[in-house]
């Protein structure tokens, strides 16, 4: 396990990992990588937060798969709102209803 802070470890993984494509012929030697901080809704208590990960998990899936703009697409601050919350939880609930079987 990384003993630097989560992000550190990250941008540590990155970094190695450009470093190898490169060396493998991937990029030119003289290319960086450029860190964009990604923005995602801030969840304004502590209940909700499986629900927010997953909710972000969605919303990459279903509306930024071909992002042009990374900046523009993932600079949302503003908490979710309980209707959408509440369709994560509805696809959940509809998920294992039809999908897992009950033990009686």
């Amino acid at each position: 396990m990384c003993k630097q802070s989560i992000y550190n470890c990250i941008f540590y993984r990155m970094c190695s990992a450009c470093r190898s494509y490169k060396r493998l012929g991937g990029q030119s030697k003289g290319t960086k990588l450029t860190w964009i901080p990604a923005q995602c809704a801030q969840q304004p208590g502590s209940l909700d937060c499986g629900y927010y990960v997953m909710r972000f998990m969605y919303d990459i899936i279903m509306n930024h798969g071909n992002s042009q703009d990374l900046t523009k697409d993932f600079s949302r601050t503003l908490p979710y709102s309980p209707e959408e919350i509440n369709e994560v939880k509805d696809f959940w609930a509809d998920y294992f209803m039809n999908n897992v079987e009950f033990l009686a």
